[in-house]
C-alpha cells in the first residue's frame, strides 16, 4: 500500500494529482484546508496496489473478492466548469455528479471508513445532515461553501422554480394517495378566476370515494363547470369541448401507490393523449406532480422510480406546514431536475398556497422546525 499526501490551492487541483500518480482506486483518507492570502488544501491518499481489483460493468471498482472498492469521496466534476447556457449539458452534469458521489459514499460506508473533512466543511455537513439533505448532495454544497452563510445562495442555484402564468393550457394534478389534489386545484382554480380567466375542471378520481362529490362542492361554490370522466377518450373529448370556451382547464387524477404499474400506465397514457388532443386543438397540457412535504424522504426518491416515467413538467410541494425537516425537498429536486411550481401551507381556499421564489424556497429548505407563514 501506497499512502503519500498532495498539496494543492484546492480540492480539485489536489484530487488531479492524486488520480495522475495514484491512480483512480486511490482512497481519500483525510483533507486539511488552509485559509489566508494563499489558502490551501491538503489531501491524504493512499492506494493498495496488491489488492486494486480491475473495472467491472458499468465503471465499478471491484476488488478480487468481487466486492465494490472504495470510490474517492470528493472524486466529481466542478460545478463551475459547466456551461450554464445549456441546461440538457448542466442536468446531465449534476446527475454523473451525484451519481458518482453516491457511489463514493456506499463503498464507504460498505468498507468501515467515515468521512474526513477539514473542521469548517464538516460543520458544514452536518448542518445539512441535520435538515435531512443526503450525504451526496450535503458534499457538494460543502465543496463550494466556505462558510454556513454561503448555503442559501448556493441552494438557490441548484434549484429552479416555475414562472406562475395563467395562459392558456390545461393542467393535470398527479401524486400519492392524500397528498391533497383536490384541494390544490380548488385553490388553483380561485386564483385563475380572481386573475380574470375562465377555468374548468375535469375529475378523473373516481377511484376515491368521495372525491367526485368533494370536487362537485368546490365546482359549485367556485361557479366553474365541471366534467366527470373515467377513461382517456372521455377526457380528451371533454378538454375537446372545454378548449372552445375555457383559458385553463384543471384535471384531477385519483392518488394511488406509485409502486401500482397499472395505475402508472393509466397515468401515461392519459397524459400522452390529452398531450396530443392539445396540441391539435391549442390547449397544450402541464403535468405537475405533487408531493407531500412530510413525507418520508425514503418514499420520495423511490416514488421517482416510478413517478419518472411520466412527462412532469414541474413539482409542487404540499403540507408544508405538516413537515418538521425539509431537505428532503432539495433532494428530491436534485433527483427529479425539475423546477418548482408552488407549495401549499395548509387546508383554507383559496389562501394556503405560495408562489414561492428561489431565495425562499431555499431558506425554507434549511428550516428546522415547524413553517409559518
Amino acid at each position: 500500500m501506497k499512502i503519500k499526501k498532495y498539496k494543492a490551492r484546492n480540492f480539485t487541483e489536489a484530487l488531479e494529482l492524486v488520480k495522475k500518480e495514484l491512480s483512480e482506486d486511490a482512497v481519500i483518507l483525510s483533507t486539511e484546508e488552509g485559509k489566508g492570502l494563499r489558502p490551501w488544501v491538503e489531501v491524504t491518499a493512499a492506494v493498495d496496489y496488491d489488492h486494486a481489483g480491475a473495472k467491472g460493468a458499468g465503471g465499478q471498482m471491484v476488488t478480487d473478492a468481487g466486492k465494490p472498492g472504495v470510490p474517492d469521496p470528493m472524486e466529481f466534476p466542478n460545478p463551475r466548469t459547466l456551461n450554464p447556457t445549456d441546461p440538457a449539458i448542466v442536468t446531465d452534469e449534476i446527475k454523473k455528479e451525484i451519481g458518482k458521489l453516491r457511489e463514493a459514499i456506499e463503498g464507504m460506508r460498505n468498507n468501515g471508513y467515515e468521512i474526513s473533512l477539514p473542521a469548517k466543511k464538516k460543520m458544514i455537513l452536518n448542518f445539512l445532515r441535520e435538515r435531512s439533505v443526503r450525504d451526496e448532495f450535503a458534499l457538494r454544497i460543502c465543496e463550494k461553501a466556505r462558510d454556513v452563510d454561503e448555503i442559501p445562495s448556493l441552494l438557490s442555484s441548484d434549484i429552479t422554480v416555475k414562472e406562475r402564468s395563467y395562459g392558456r393550457k390545461a393542467v393535470m394534478l398527479v401524486g400519492p394517495t392524500g397528498v391533497g389534489k383536490t384541494t390544490t386545484i380548488a385553490k388553483l382554480s380561485a386564483g385563475a378566476i380572481r386573475a380574470g380567466k375562465k377555468v374548468a375542471v375535469i375529475n378523473l378520481d373516481t377511484y376515491r370515494i368521495g372525491a367526485v362529490e368533494q370536487t362537485r362542492i368546490y365546482a359549485r361554490i367556485l361557479g366553474i363547470p365541471l366534467s366527470v370522466v373515467s377513461s382517456a377518450a372521455e377526457l380528451r373529448r371533454s378538454l375537446g369541448s372545454f378548449a372552445r370556451a375555457r383559458d385553463i382547464v384543471f384535471i384531477d387524477t385519483s392518488g394511488r401507490s406509485p409502486r401500482d404499474e397499472t395505475y402508472i400506465n393509466e397515468l401515461l397514457d392519459i397524459s400522452q393523449g390529452s398531450s396530443d388532443q392539445g396540441e391539435t386543438s391549442g390547449f397544450p397540457l402541464e403535468l405537475h406532480l405533487l408531493m407531500n412535504a412530510n413525507a418520508d424522504d425514503e418514499f420520495m426518491i423511490d416514488s421517482y422510480r416510478f413517478y419518472r416515467r411520466l412527462p412532469i413538467d414541474s413539482i409542487a410541494f404540499t403540507k408544508v406546514d405538516e413537515a418538521v425537516r425539509f431537505g428532503s425537498l432539495y433532494n428530491l429536486m436534485l433527483i427529479y431536475q425539475k423546477p418548482v411550481a408552488y407549495v401549499t401551507t395548509g387546508q383554507t381556499v383559496p389562501d394556503d398556497i405560495e408562489f414561492i421564489s428561489k431565495t425562499n424556497l431555499a431558506n425554507l429548505i434549511l428550516k428546522k422546525g415547524h413553517f409559518r407563514c
